[in-house]
């Protein structure tokens, strides 16, 4: 879908340009995506997803999602706490070592950034980080 599917950020009745409703058509276009519920900008919101859409609760459930790498089509993979992962990176994956031009890059607090060669790379190393919390969004990957 070119607009990442229905249930993105940008229908979202959290993010602050739709005022609370789901489904906007005439979003406030002067007001940058930001999720209300997590205080979170949102740098790309019709490719930004969070369990949140499907139940409407204002309590966080599950971390953010981005649209990971097209590898044999669409899958979402999550954010590191607020800090949504970059696609297009090139280096050398810290998972298995082997060095690729597309891949995926998430920026650490605590040293340099986190280089992966696939979307099920930089998934397990998400979840080494994230041990008390689950990706079912992301189930699909691997």
């Amino acid at each position: 879908m070119p607009n990442g599917g229905p249930d993105n950020c940008s229908t979202c009745g959290f993010n602050r340009r739709n005022q609370g409703i789901w489904r906007n058509p005439s979003p406030n276009e002067d007001l940058w995506p930001f999720c209300e519920i997590r205080k979170a900008p949102i740098t790309s919101d019709h490719w930004t997803y969070c369990q949140n859409w499907h139940t409407r609760t204002r309590e966080p459930i599950g971390p953010i999602y981005t649209s990971g790498l097209y590898e044999s089509g669409y899958c979402r993979i999550p954010w590191h706490g607020n800090i949504e992962p970059d696609k297009g990176a090139s280096g050398v994956c810290g998972e298995c070592g082997a060095h690729f031009s597309d891949g995926v890059e998430v920026a650490l607090v605590e040293g340099a950034p986190g280089r992966f060669c696939s979307n099920l790379h930089y998934l397990d190393w998400w979840r080494r980080q994230h041990s008390q919390e689950e990706a079912p969004m992301s189930a699909g990957i691997g």
